[in-house]
């Protein structure tokens, strides 16, 4: 047996756990959608790599932007990772200073130099259909043959601080099962984070910095019951954004675009009733990675959201631990979170 059909059976070995709701609040299969960031193939070979694995159509948007349709999963989504280039704002520049791409016969390949100069720092990104919780482990063929073409994944280089998004669709769309599902990352934060090691690349950037303490002190309340309008308002007055491991923006667009549309500061966002967990790497060049560990990570959150007695005598105990607590608090919680994990398993 090869060393690589061994990590691949090694990896399959490791299971997606469930979570406590399978089902969404209209009885049907939860789905996740799943975003891979990478570097070291080309977007043309990673769309025929998706091709081959679970068919489809080739459909090319733009130069930045490739789609394979009428998958045995549905949808997937290919595109360079720079809004930049994605979006052609550079031709509105070029324009200003008088040149204008379309009068370039070979406008194409321009477009294919940016891009070649562009992936050597800017990640490729794979965007999957959202998957019914029981394909998930269909896309470790995908990540098994992504590592066997030696892409780049998060431990590549110190520049690549790629990420892994995962989006699970919320089980309940209440204010108060989005606040509890909060709750519950937050105090788990620390814990994931020395779990997953979460590398220095992504702790350096702005992309998953934590929530402000004053927040999760104001949301770890015991009187903190707000409806969906105040929990909306509240998590942009506390000056969030979508560079949260956890961003509930898209939640938020999906159930308020309007007031949601209103409090945002930067470009709009995409709306999807689903959670976007944005703390893990991508570190899909590492032979010991898995998907699966890092969805479990995730069922954790949803576990503690799901134990109302837990998730309040855990909510009290963090307040109590910072008022009483002047050294090493951080180490003490994942401590005692990390407790909290050896008894759910």
């Amino acid at each position: 047996m090869t060393s690589g059909i061994y990590k691949f059976c090694l990896m399959n070995h490791i299971l997606f756990k469930s979570p406590p709701h399978q089902n969404n609040s209209d009885g049907q299969e939860r789905q996740t959608g799943y975003e891979f960031e990478f570097t070291g193939i080309s977007m043309e070979d990673a769309a025929g790599l998706i091709q081959n694995l679970y068919g489809g159509s080739f459909k090319k948007d733009s130069t930045y932007i490739f789609r394979i349709i009428e998958s045995s999963l549905g949808a997937f989504k290919l595109e360079l990772d720079a809004q930049l280039l994605r979006d052609k704002k550079y031709e509105k520049f070029l324009k200003k200073i008088g040149i204008n791409l379309s009068d370039f016969k070979k406008k194409s390949s321009i477009e294919d130099s940016l891009k070649e100069i562009a992936s050597s720092v800017v990640p490729f990104e794979i965007i999957t259909p959202p998957i019914p919780l029981s394909k998930m482990p269909e896309l470790n063929s995908l990540v098994h043959s992504l590592r066997e073409r030696k892409v780049k994944g998060t431990g590549s280089s110190f520049l690549y601080a790629f990420g892994l998004h995962i989006n699970p669709e919320a089980p309940d769309l209440s204010a108060e099962s989005i606040l509890r599902h909060l709750q519950a990352y937050v105090l788990l934060d620390g814990w994931i984070r020395k779990d997953a090691k979460i590398n220095i690349s992504r702790r350096l950037t702005p992309f998953i910095n934590e929530y402000d303490e004053n927040y999760i002190y104001h949301i770890l309340q015991a009187d903190y019951r707000p409806d969906l309008d105040r929990l909306i308002r509240d998590y942009f007055e506390y000056g969030n954004s979508r560079n949260r491991p956890l961003d509930l923006l898209p939640l938020f667009m999906f159930l308020d675009e309007k007031l949601t549309a209103s409090l945002i500061e930067e470009e709009l966002t995409s709306s999807r009733p689903t959670y976007h967990y944005r703390l893990p790497n991508c570190s899909i060049e590492d032979e010991e990675w898995t998907l699966a560990e890092e969805w479990n990570r995730w069922v954790l959150v949803e576990q503690l959201a799901n134990d109302v007695k837990s998730l309040d005598q855990y909510s009290r105990a963090w307040l109590k631990m910072k008022r009483d607590t002047l050294i090493g608090f951080d180490q003490k919680w994942v401590k005692l979170m990390g407790r909290w994990v050896e008894n759910v398993n």
